[in-house]
């Protein structure tokens, strides 16, 4: 079994608390941004709500791939999908949920730089203290902890229940487990759930 690590769910409220925090400073920050690059996948949702919020309408996916499995990196972080695009005189806002290594976000900005915007700017839902990149907006700062948010729960947890259930098919040690080794309060019923999903799965 990997090394244990802390988690935390991430609920839509609380996702929705932050995400008005973070577009209230933007807003009181003045910055106008005229066009928003969400980073794929993490920052897709976080991006649209922030172009409601702000009354941005050109939006489009950059994607960049780091992480792999749940909390475990692929490696040097670098763009799948590029984007041809022309942003000359563009205020741009690079949006992505968290700046865990830093990694994405500081390719992301220098591709987007490529395109000759006029200014851009970055955001992030959550920054992570120890994380190499600083956004210019964020909704909260906290110490490193893996974040499961409400549109990767169920990939992270086909990745994290299998890790406890090793040596056992008691749902009981396996709500133990997840709680000890990763924080994870889960009822006997969402166990089952994703156990469900990983035979569908695996199908």
């Amino acid at each position: 079994m990997s090394d244990p690590f802390e988690c935390e769910l991430l609920d839509w409220e609380l996702f929705d608390r932050l995400a008005k925090t973070l577009a209230n400073s933007i807003i009181n920050d003045g910055y106008k941004p005229d066009f928003m690059v969400g980073l794929a996948r993490g920052g897709w949702v976080l991006s649209r709500v922030l172009c409601d919020y702000l009354g941005v309408k050109d939006l489009v996916s950059l994607k960049v791939e780091h992480w792999g499995v749940t909390a475990t990196p692929d490696g040097k972080a670098q763009i799948k999908y590029p984007f041809d695009i022309d942003l000359t005189g563009r205020d741009v806002l690079v949006v992505d949920d968290i700046t865990d290594t830093g990694e994405s976000m500081m390719i992301a900005v220098k591709y987007v730089q490529s395109k000759n915007p006029d200014q851009i700017k970055t955001a992030a839902l959550r920054h992570i203290k120890e994380s190499k990149f600083t956004p210019d907006y964020y909704g909260d700062v906290i110490d490193w902890r893996w974040v499961v948010f409400p549109w990767n729960y169920v990939e992270d947890m086909c990745n994290i229940i299998p890790k406890v259930s090793e040596n056992t098919n008691s749902l009981d040690d396996i709500k133990q487990r997840l709680k000890n080794d990763y924080n994870l309060d889960l009822s006997l019923d969402q166990i089952k759930e994703i156990q469900g999903e990983l035979d569908r799965r695996r199908k």
